[in-house]
């Protein structure tokens, strides 16, 4: 065995302890094989006690989506032994799923994958929310309008239409799909502007954010990353925002940068000055085109919506069962660059971008 498949190996050991004590369950550890099998990704031998996973999953996909087919494999381990069942896919084989929390699109029958998984972006083209997501690209392309004012309506317009789609959404026996999307920079941290713009998904685009760490087979460690969970179009609306508040954020700087002969080491206090602004921006706009008492009262609708959403908290509660809140501690800030960023973060207007040579990808849903 080479020393790469060692460590996928000791790294499946690890999940396997780690998924057993997150969800409280007095599973033995089995053997664990990495397979050359090409029929499956993955199989449980109750005979032998071993889990096989197939080297070709952990080359062709995402360590997120190994993980989950672990967890299908543990479902059929919990049968096992918590059951005492040969039962393959059936009654006791689901409620081991939902003690685990395998989501839905790993608990079908056939350890076998298609080579290539199904994005949220496609999954979204088949939603019955394909429309919103239309529209809100469309209402957000007409904030590029050189005018300052229109643009302004227009990023109004769109945080309305969000605003009262999710309002409506909790308030009826919707049947809301839930998804989300893993945010990796490669990198062994989260740097405290990609914390404030995650801050700033929570507060006005109905998403709940959880900072997690991911293991990476090509390099054999794990990255910090950032997971976006919600309601599907809202966390493709919450993704785009991301990556065009970074983009954005990252062109501000080099333009105050190049007119003030800033040094590099002030770019953090800028960029939080900035998001700041964004931010309260968001919050004077939507207090002044409240849709609901609440909002003009000051209230978080954002926060009360994923609050009150039930299946939200349970989707989050089966692929996080034991999520810690923790504080984070800001650090000190130059005043200076810190309010020219808060000047600047009032004139941003989120809009649709429609080249990708800045990075953002200009679209929430995939070329049509």
């Amino acid at each position: 065995m080479n020393g790469r498949r060692r460590a996928w190996l000791l790294q499946l050991y690890r999940e396997h302890r780690q998924i057993s004590l997150l969800h409280r369950l007095h599973l033995s550890t089995p053997i664990i094989e990495i397979s050359a099998a090409s029929t499956y990704w993955g199989s449980w031998q109750s005979a032998g006690g071993a889990i096989r996973i197939s080297s070709r999953l952990i080359e062709l996909h995402t360590w997120d989506v190994v993980i989950n087919v672990l967890k299908h494999e543990m479902a059929h381990q919990a049968v096992s032994e918590l059951f005492h069942s040969r039962e393959g896919h059936g009654d006791l084989f689901a409620r081991a799923c939902d003690m685990l929390g395998v989501p839905d699109g790993f608990r079908e029958a056939g350890g076998d994958l298609p080579r290539s998984l199904p994005t949220i972006h496609e999954k979204a083209q088949k939603s019955p929310q394909h429309a919103l997501l239309l529209k809100i690209e469309k209402i957000l392309a007409l904030a590029r309008s050189s005018n300052e004012h229109e643009a302004q309506l227009a990023m109004e317009k769109a945080n309305q239409l969000i605003t009262r789609y999710n309002l409506a959404r909790v308030t009826t026996e919707n049947d809301t799909g839930y998804d989300c999307i893993i945010i990796n920079h490669k990198k062994k941290r989260i740097e405290n502007y990609q914390r404030r713009i995650c801050a700033v998904l929570s507060r006005h685009f109905f998403v709940r954010i959880v900072l997690a760490d991911l293991y990476d087979p090509d390099l054999c460690c794990s990255h910090k990353t950032i997971e976006i969970l919600g309601a599907r179009e809202n966390v493709l609306t919450a993704e785009y925002v991301y990556h065009f508040l970074l983009s954005r954020m990252e062109s501000f700087w080099e333009e105050f940068r190049r007119r003030n002969q800033t040094g590099g080491n002030r770019k953090r206090s800028y960029c939080l000055g900035l998001l700041d602004g964004f931010d309260a921006k968001l919050t004077a706009g939507e207090q002044e085109n409240a849709v609901t008492p609440k909002a003009a009262a000051g209230q978080n609708i954002s926060a009360l919506v994923c609050e009150a959403d039930r299946g939200l908290s349970l989707f989050i509660r089966r692929r996080h069962p034991r999520l810690a809140r923790r504080s984070h501690a800001g650090a000190g800030v130059s005043r200076r660059e810190y309010e020219a960023g808060r000047q600047d973060g009032d004139k941003l207007v989120l809009h649709k971008v429609m080249e990708n040579h800045d990075g953002n990808r200009g679209k929430m849903l995939p070329c049509r």
